[in-house]
Order: C-alpha cells, then structure tokens, then sequence
C-alpha cells in the first residue's frame, strides 16, 4: 500500500511539472512571437517642412486670395483707345484725366501689365500712395520679370511704409528660425517662431502648415489638426491636399503611452481597456483570476489506513490530508498570462506611437527625439529537474 502510494505521488509530481513547463512554454512561445519587433504602419505620410514662404511679389504686396483666377489679356479696342488717351494726358500734366483713362481700361482688359504700370504711376503722381502699391503688386502678379518689373520694385521700395517693410523681413527672418529650430529638434521653440509668421502673415499658408508639424512632433496633436486643415483649405497643389488629408487622418487615431500602458497593466487586464481593446482586458482578467483561482484550490483526500495494534488486533483509522494540488501550476499559469497582457498592453501603445508619427525625422532631430519603447522577451528552460523561466527587459 505504501509503495502504491509512493508511486502515485511521483507520479503526480511528473505531471503537475510536464504540465506547468508545457504551458509556460506554450505561453512564453506566443509572448515571445507577439514581441518581435513591430513595423511602422504602412501608408502612414512622412511629411517635411516647407522651406520657402509664399509671400507677395514685393513688400507692401499681398498674395492673392485662394481660388482667384488670374487676370487675362483681352483684345479690346476700347481699352487700346482709353490706354492711348491715357498717356496722352499724362504727356501734357492732366495725371488726373490720365488715372480715370487707365482705370477705365484696366477694367476691359485687367490682364494687361503695361495698363496697371501706366495706372500705378498715374496714383503716385496724383500722391495716391495705397492705390499705386496696388497697381504696382498687380504689374508684378501679371509679370514678375516684365520690362518694367526692376522700375516698379524701386518705385515700391520708396513709397511702401518702412514698418511694412521691416515687417515682412521680420517675418522671413522668423520662419528661418523657425526652419533651423525644427530641424533642432527644438520643437517648442520652432512653434513661438512660427507664431510670429502666423500672425504678421496670416495668408502664407507655409507658417501654418510648419507650426503644425512642430506641433505634431511635440506631441500637440489637436493644435496640429488645426493647423493642418488651415493648410489643407489653402493648399496649392492636388498632391499637397492629399499628403496633408492622410496626415490629418493619422492624427485623428488615438495615441497611448507605453509607460501608461506598463503602470496600468499592474493590474491585470487594465493596460487593455487604456489602449482600447477591452475584450482582450477581459480575457486577460478572466485568465489570471482563473488561474489564481486554479492555484488556491484545495483538495481533501480521505484514506483509510490498516493498522494492527501491539495485541494483533486489527485497528485500522482515516487519515484526512488538504493540499493545494495545482498551486504551481497555476501560480505559474497566472504570471504568464499577466506578463502576456502587461506586454500585449505596451506593444499596442508602441504600435499607436509609431503609426502616428508624420513628421519625417532630420538627422539632428532625430538624435533628440529620445529612444523608442522596446520590449525584449526571451523565454528559456532549463535541464530536466531545473528551473525554467523568462527574461524580460522594456526600456522607455
């Protein structure tokens, strides 16, 4: 009987080991598969920042409103008659006559420089400062590199207020601070500078469009969404509208921190409801509360053992043992499944991270930027009769 016994004991002790080694290695192989390391998700735009400001033609000018069709030439006979008249007058002194002829003909034909040049320099003559910077920007819209183009840039260089003109090199110099701090990786920096062109530039759509992606890589993400659809609705080509639509969708995701994710996965099944995937919580939550509760189980076995007293008296007795069976086992069965979800928790919050960076990386940003959070797992057993176990290391 007691040979019985002892041998069904050994046996038992082979099993509760192969089990629990055959579920830590089942568990360990899917943690360690589950944490090879992730790849960025595909599709997501890696945006970079523009290094030229859209601005006037010349300081004092402004760009042109958004969707505006530019003036075309017209064949007009009247606006030929009205041009002629116009330098006539203008010949003999009447620069009043000379300004209503060329208004007049620039209305029938706005898409001729030489009307605007003649009717900017009817204004200044006349001491009209603000319509003759009008007329002057409209020569240099219709053509930048004309035949008069140098005369008008000197023309508005000396009746264009100095403050605006102190003005619009303060706001060129503001985005190239901005340009370098970015590419810094100064990133809060780089957003006051783009303030600045924001506010004294207010239709160059690069000083939103920039202060959005610093504002993105700082990690600001609704302030970005702003800036990005200010640019999107100003964007001047197809492509652009495009890159900073999917931009804009990728910053509409949820982000979750790893670190976040590692404290709240303290408590099995939480990481999972704080990155979004509450039926992996629950999962993760049943799993370790049923194992723990595997592990607690108790077991009372009752057995009747044979005893002969001193006189030869047979006197047999019960014997009443409790033991908790499947402790290590479930013990075992417990830890890994809460090590399961406190990894699939950092991993999904790694994964928001990476798949939510639209902002492409310069060499000198990228070496400030800080290290990513890694998740190593390496699972190992040892020698029959050892020890088996796993081996995790998260840096942040």
């Amino acid at each position: 009987m007691h040979q019985s016994r002892s041998r069904f004991a050994e046996w038992l002790a082979v099993w509760r080991l192969a089990s629990w080694r055959l579920a830590l290695s089942a568990t360990l192989f899917s943690v360690a598969v589950y944490s090879a390391p992730l790849q960025a998700q595909g599709g997501a735009p890696s945006l970079t920042p523009k290094r030229t400001l859209t601005t006037g033609a010349a300081p004092g000018c402004e760009l042109p409103a958004v969707g505006q069709a530019p003036a075309v030439r017209r064949d007009n006979a009247e606006a030929r008659r009205l041009a002629a008249a116009g330098q006539e007058a203008a010949l003999i002194g009447d620069q009043a006559a000379a300004r209503d002829a060329f208004a007049r003909a620039a209305i029938l034909n706005p898409g001729d420089e030489r009307i605007a040049y003649d009717l900017g320099r009817a204004n200044e003559e006349l001491a009209d400062s603000a319509k003759a910077i009008g007329e002057f920007c409209r020569y240099l819209s219709l053509s930048p590199a004309g035949r008069e183009a140098a005369d008008v840039r000197d023309r508005l260089q000396r009746i264009v207020p100095a403050a605006a003109q102190r003005g619009a090199a303060d706001v060129q110099v503001a985005f190239r601070l901005g340009l370098a701090l970015f590419d810094d990786g100064r990133y809060a920096a780089a957003i006051g500078a783009f303030d600045d062109v924001v506010r004294d530039a207010p239709t160059a759509s690069e000083g939103y469009f920039n202060r959005g992606l610093a504002r993105a890589a700082s990690g600001s993400r609704t302030a970005a969404l702003q800036d990005l659809e200010q640019y999107r609705a100003n964007a001047p080509t197809i492509d652009d509208r495009v890159d900073v639509g999917r931009a804009i969708e990728v910053l509409r995701r949820p982000v979750y921190r790893p670190g976040v994710a590692f404290a709240r996965s303290l408590v099995p099944g939480f990481g999972q409801f704080y990155t979004g995937h509450p039926v992996r919580g629950v999962i993760v939550l049943a799993a370790v509360g049923g194992a723990a509760g595997l592990a607690l189980t108790q077991q009372t076995t009752t057995i009747t053992v044979a005893y002969v007293d001193p006189n030869g008296a047979p006197a047999p007795y019960t014997r009443t043992t409790t033991e908790r069976a499947y402790f290590t086992t479930g013990l075992g069965a417990a830890a890994a499944a809460a090590l399961f979800g406190m990894i699939d928790a950092v991993k999904s919050a790694n994964r928001s991270q990476r798949g939510a960076t639209i902002v492409a990386r310069t060499a000198r940003s990228a070496g400030r930027s800080g290290t990513a959070t890694t998740v190593a797992v390496t699972p190992w057993v040892g020698v029959p009769g050892g020890s088996s176990g796993v081996k995790l290391s998260l840096r942040f």
